[in-house]
């Protein structure tokens, strides 16, 4: 483990040390896609419940926890899961360490050593327990952020009455080559949400905030 600009990270690491220092340092510790997080935050009506699906070292769910009254957040792989809970001391978050899919089981996540923000769902890797958001009763959600390289339809299937009932703002990932390895249409997560009733309020860099 190893730190940069205050965020701790898997040592083999050498993505993030060119990410983090663009965005703004926010508690003294370097933030992440945060005009991402900005633009949909300034979408949502309450401030009670944001949910990180796909939370890896804690990087979203530590600013979401500065404007939520809580944060759910869902990392399945140990390496990750050490870094964000020394990088997130927030008493207002609850980290499960589980992955999200559409058929609850177990599954393999291969992370790359050198860039461990794209890790993803493959043959090989760590072996995690998958669940499905309805399975959580997680009741009312404002903010639900979706970034799991490629496996994005899947969690929005196992999360339909959830996503239904709460209605929050969503930001969910849809960049090329990443659902595709599954069968998948690239924007099919949009596609499903927009068919469920939201609508595109704006996409940033592959990311898409979705509003009802």
């Amino acid at each position: 483990m190893k730190q940069v600009l205050g965020i701790w990270l898997p040592d083999g690491d050498t993505h993030f040390k060119d990410q983090l220092p663009v965005g703004p340092m926010i508690g003294g510790k370097a933030t992440y896609q945060y005009k991402k997080y900005r633009a949909a935050l300034g979408l949502v009506s309450g401030r009670g419940h944001a949910v990180d699906i796909g939370g890896h070292v804690g990087l979203w769910s530590r600013v979401m926890a500065m404007d939520f009254d809580r944060v759910t957040a869902f990392e399945p792989l140990t390496a990750h899961r050490a870094c964000f809970e020394r990088n997130v001391e927030a008493r207002n978050l609850t980290l499960h360490p589980i992955a999200l899919g559409a058929a609850a089981g177990t599954i393999h996540i291969h992370m790359p050593a050198d860039n461990t923000g794209h890790a993803h769902v493959r043959d090989e890797g760590e072996e995690c327990q998958l669940m499905r958001l309805d399975e959580l009763g997680l009741g009312a959600i404002d903010l639900l952020k979706i970034d799991v390289e490629g496996f994005e339809l899947e969690v929005v299937i196992g999360g339909e009455a959830t996503i239904r009932a709460a209605r929050p703002v969503i930001i969910v990932e849809q960049k090329a080559n990443n659902a595709e390895r599954y069968g998948n249409g690239r924007w099919d997560a949009v596609k499903t949400l927009k068919a469920w009733g939201m609508k595109e309020a704006e996409v940033i860099s592959g990311d898409h905030i979705m509003v009802w």
